[in-house]
């Protein structure tokens, strides 16, 4: 029979050598993730460490890099010389994309080269203004972003024969994929990918639930939340009905487990915190104790990075998460500084389920999406806890920042405009109970408004992607 002359997938990996590297999820749960010890771990990363160095200097953009910061091939042999490569972010990759369009030179590849490739997968950022940032994503790269997330589902429980629904975004955004391909292809779990509330509305998305037997949801917290009142509104039943026992979420800054507990009360069964982000997959998953998120340290190597100096942090310490992929050879990532805030929690050896691995702390906020207001830092997550601390609200907020002249001074100021229930139920004390409590989590006095729920769009809560909490007109009020 002739053969084919085509880049056919299934021809463009040595799938022996991919589970020999990583193993199934149920094997590696109970080898790698609770057997291994600290020094296995660490020489594994070393081992592949050294492997995607050797890479990176074949790559434009880190070779580029790496010279003009005084490097030469063989000045980095291990993990011990991490802190000699200068770490990039996105503004680095936007640069290399506006020099090199349409990918930039931190891909391994370029275009004229796709036709003598190996099949690429093409996922973009969630970024709301201009055109999002792409990844492109190798055959290997591809399995490895599944694996990383059937790793964390495995370890909170899920297991073969469950259904799970997906109603998160199914186009260029990499979340609802990934979870796909882990169900599909790692878990022998079934996938309903019924996407967003705009392709699927909450009414349709509960009645497909019901009907196929949906025992597990990957969201965000606030769509959770949203099913459960349409369940309640829509058809006057408790979302419990639906025997959910398993929610696998981003809960972000939810540092008083505030969020947490709504959830879960209001579906009735577990949920667990997880972090990743577009360019590098899924990064730490919460365990059964839901006492830090574990980082998945066999996929990547994470630093924490002070904000200001770009110099490591001591445990327990806020600071930028800064990862540096294990296995990314098509885009390597090598000490690429998210600017997402976290600190670890614990160091290895201190799990309770015996795993080496070591544990971060939640999602603290964006240290570029920070404000300052009359000198004082504000990160809009703080606000949720303060936000759900009466139940008169509907859970959503949004910051606004704003500058304004009083003869010839600049004052920023800051209003937390917060959405509250149509329910019929006084509204005395409110605005006050909001003031005293925000003042005292953000720590400056700041402005309070109360809007009618439905009143508040700008959040995107329902919509694609995570909910937005900052609007920033500071720039745009001073040059007007």
């Amino acid at each position: 029979m002739k053969q084919s002359r085509l880049p056919l997938y299934y021809k463009s990996i040595d799938w022996d050598a991919l589970f020999a590297e990583t193993p199934p999820p149920d094997v590696w749960y109970e080898t790698m993730f609770l057997a291994w010890s600290a020094d296995q771990l660490r020489a594994y990363q070393d081992h592949h460490f050294r492997k995607v160095v050797a890479v990176a200097w074949e790559n434009a953009f880190y070779n580029r890099r790496w010279r003009d910061a005084g490097l030469e091939p063989g000045d980095i042999n291990s993990l011990d010389d991490l802190e000699k490569i200068p770490t990039f972010d996105s503004e680095d990759l936007k640069n290399s994309i506006e020099a090199h369009p349409p990918f930039g030179d931190f891909p391994g590849i370029v275009q004229a080269e796709f036709q003598h490739s190996a099949p690429l997968k093409l996922q973009t950022s969630g970024g709301t203004t201009g055109l999002p940032r792409p990844t492109l994503y190798g055959p290997r790269e591809w399995e490895y972003n599944a694996l990383q997330l059937a790793k964390s589902m495995y370890a909170q429980g899920v297991r073969p024969g469950d259904v799970m629904q997906i109603p998160v975004t199914l186009s260029l955004a990499n979340m609802g994929w990934g979870y796909y391909k882990a169900c599909h292809d790692y878990l022998g779990v079934l996938p309903i990918t019924t996407g967003t509330g705009l392709v699927t509305p909450s009414r349709r998305q509960l009645q497909l639930a019901e009907r196929y037997g949906v025992n597990s949801w990957v969201s965000f917290p606030e769509y959770m939340t949203q099913l459960a009142k349409v369940m309640q509104d829509e058809f006057g039943r408790d979302v419990r009905e639906l025997k959910t026992k398993y929610i696998s979420t981003y809960l972000g800054t939810d540092i008083d487990n505030g969020l947490r507990r709504y959830v879960e009360d209001l579906w009735g069964c577990d949920a667990y915190d997880n972090y990743g982000v577009h360019d590098a997959g899924s990064l730490a998953f919460e365990g059964e104790e839901k006492d830090g998120l574990y980082l998945i340290e066999d996929s990547s190597f994470i630093e924490f990075l002070d904000v200001d100096t770009n110099k490591p942090v001591d445990s327990g310490t806020a600071g930028n998460i800064c990862v540096t992929s294990l296995h990314r050879t098509v885009m390597p990532l090598i000490r690429y500084n998210l600017r997402d805030l976290g600190r670890v929690k614990y160091e290895s050896g201190t799990s309770a389920l015996g795993s080496s691995y070591r544990r971060m702390d939640k999602f603290l906020g964006r240290s570029d999406q920070m404000v300052k207001i009359r000198g004082v830092n504000i990160y809009p997550m703080a606000c949720l806890a303060a936000v759900r601390s009466d139940d008169r609200s509907t859970g959503e907020w949004i910051c606004i920042a704003t500058r304004h002249s009083s003869q010839g001074v600049l004052r920023d100021e800051m209003t937390v405009r917060i959405e509250i229930k149509n329910d019929g139920r006084s509204r005395d004390g409110l605005l006050e109970h909001y003031g005293r409590r925000l003042q005292t989590d953000l720590g400056i006095k700041i402005n309070v408004e109360l809007v009618d729920e439905g009143n508040l769009p700008e959040t995107n809560v329902g919509k694609e992607g995570k909910p937005q909490r900052l609007i920033d007109k500071r720039k745009a009020m001073v040059e007007g």
